[in-house]
């Protein structure tokens, strides 16, 4: 087993901003919705490199620079895939995101709920974006089409609606008949949103297995310009994209001791494996072709949904290596390929042991602020004991008030407690402790086994997160405290699974 070595690396989490928007979009049933005129002129290749991830560029959600105008809506169907097109005046083109999102889909502004048929959700957001030109005296309407757009039969796409369009920000909700993976990218004359969306998931790009894979590369070195995850069913996708006129090589293997190049020092990376990944000729971003923009993304990514991937750290380019860790539930077989048309490092890690990847299906909101998703199968409490998106289980359960009583393994609850103190060590119970960053937020992962002195009975494991809420709320110190615990009536192996994918879904506004 190699042992790879990466730059010294800060734990960041890329945050994300929803945005709203004043629409047209009813709120009181759909009306009939209206089909295209015609179809997009023919294409043979989606666009984008396709997964289930969130996509977002230019800056979103900042809302700066000329406004882009709204001029068209369409859809078409192509061989594998389903095209949906968002088309703009002039140059400009907006920021946006593109993410699946769950029901209730709700209008911009308003917050009335909007009906959008199908069983997956994909929103599409743009900024600064708007169907009105407000620029002159009086407003003027640049988009003047229905807020309904029906695509053509065959597809997986049931409808395209319209759920925002309000201060400067556009929302537009694709429903599918499942998740399935999807590709974005701006196009111009004119300057064109699209994302195609594919008619069936995406399969891994070789059967894999554990043993390290290296292969050199060649010509002139390489820019890395994105780095971007994607859960599909049974695999979790890692994609390393580059620009030049060379080969980027690579370095593949797993590492019980991920380290910084140049100083050693050792890094953090969540999870109970290490694949380290090395990209080879690989030149510093001062140095990259002109009209190539390098990579700056976050130095860790988590991806929700995930199967078995726990976190991406990242850190610099040294002396033509560009090194990641991926954190991983366990040593899983993964498969490395070299895409073309722009030129990729594929990185699929198959969740092959059996056991199905967690699907987080549904999502509350809880009222000390923060919002996280949970297997669509299990159940939730409802508020009348203690606030609602508390409790978590795989079958229906009732609390019952003025106890502590465990009746559901999973808890999330705000702590008017400091950061420092839920997450000092505690001597003797401790299995182990690792930092994570959960919303751009500090955090700590960690597992215990009780000795009988504390609220559990000896030998009771628990794995327990805690996040750094800051002391300057409006209430004072706070912590997020999300947790399992493994009494007998609980089957503890799964359900640590489950809360790992769960927090990685946290969006955290308190304080």
């Amino acid at each position: 087993m190699n042992t790879f070595l990466a730059l010294s690396s800060s734990l960041l989490l890329a945050t994300t901003g929803l945005v709203g928007g004043a629409s047209a979009a009813p709120s009181a049933g759909p009306p009939a919705p209206v089909p295209l005129a015609g179809p997009l002129a023919p294409a043979t290749e989606p666009v984008g490199t396709p997964g289930t991830g969130p996509v977002q560029a230019g800056d979103f959600p900042a809302v700066t620079g000329p406004t882009a105008h709204l001029t068209d809506v369409r859809t078409a169907r192509h061989d594998g895939f389903d095209r949906v097109v968002l088309e703009f005046a002039g140059t400009a083109a907006p920021g946006y995101r593109v993410a699946y999102v769950e029901p209730p889909i709700t209008e911009d502004g308003s917050g009335a709920e909007v009906p959008v048929p199908g069983a997956a959700f994909l929103e599409v957001r743009a900024a600064p974006a708007s169907g009105v030109d407000l620029s002159g005296d009086e407003p003027r309407e640049t988009y003047t089409g229905p807020d309904r757009v029906a695509p053509t039969d065959g597809g997986v796409v049931t409808e395209v609606v319209r759920t925002g369009d309000f201060e400067g920000q556009l929302a537009w909700t694709i429903g599918l008949q499942q998740r399935v993976p999807f590709g974005v990218a701006v196009l111009e004359e004119p300057t064109r949103l699209v994302v195609d969306v594919h008619h069936e998931p995406a399969q891994p790009i070789g059967a894999g297995d554990t043993a390290d894979s290296e292969v050199a590369g060649a010509g002139a070195p390489v820019v890395v310009t994105d780095v971007r995850l994607g859960a599909h069913p049974g695999f979790d996708r890692i994609v390393f994209e580059v620009a030049g006129e060379g080969e980027a090589g690579w370095r593949i293997g797993y590492t019980d001791d991920p380290r910084a190049q140049g100083s050693g020092a050792p890094i953090e990376v969540p999870g109970d494996a290490v694949l380290g990944m090395t990209l080879t000729n690989v030149a510093l971003p001062g140095d990259a072709p002109d009209g190539v923009q390098p990579w700056d993304g976050p130095d860790q990514q988590q991806l929700p949904g995930a199967s078995t991937l726990q976190a991406l750290v990242e850190d610099t380019v040294f002396e033509g290596h560009h090194t990641f860790f991926a954190g991983l539930d366990a040593e899983r077989p993964f498969a490395v390929s070299r895409l073309s048309s722009p030129q990729r490092i594929v990185v699929d890690v198959l969740a092959q042991d059996g056991r199905p990847p967690v699907d987080l299906g549904s999502r509350c909101e809880h009222p000390d602020g923060f919002a996280l998703s949970y297997p669509g199968s299990w159940s939730t409490n409802t508020g009348d004991v203690l606030p609602p998106c508390s409790r978590f289980a795989p079958e229906p359960f009732t609390l019952t008030a003025g106890t502590d009583v465990r009746t559901a393994p999973i808890a999330a609850s705000v702590e008017p407690v400091p950061y420092d103190r839920v997450s000092a060590p505690q001597e003797g119970v401790e299995e182990s402790r690792s930092g994570t960053v959960v919303d751009g937020r500090q955090g700590v992962r960690i597992q215990r086994t009780w000795d009988g002195e504390g609220l559990w009975p000896e030998g009771t494991r628990t794995t327990t997160y805690a996040i750094d809420l800051g002391a300057d709320g409006p209430d004072g110190p706070a912590t997020l405290v999300v947790n399992t615990v493994g009494l007998p009536e609980f089957d503890y192996e799964r359900n640590v699974r489950v809360l790992d994918h769960m927090v990685h879904t946290l969006d955290i506004t308190a304080g």
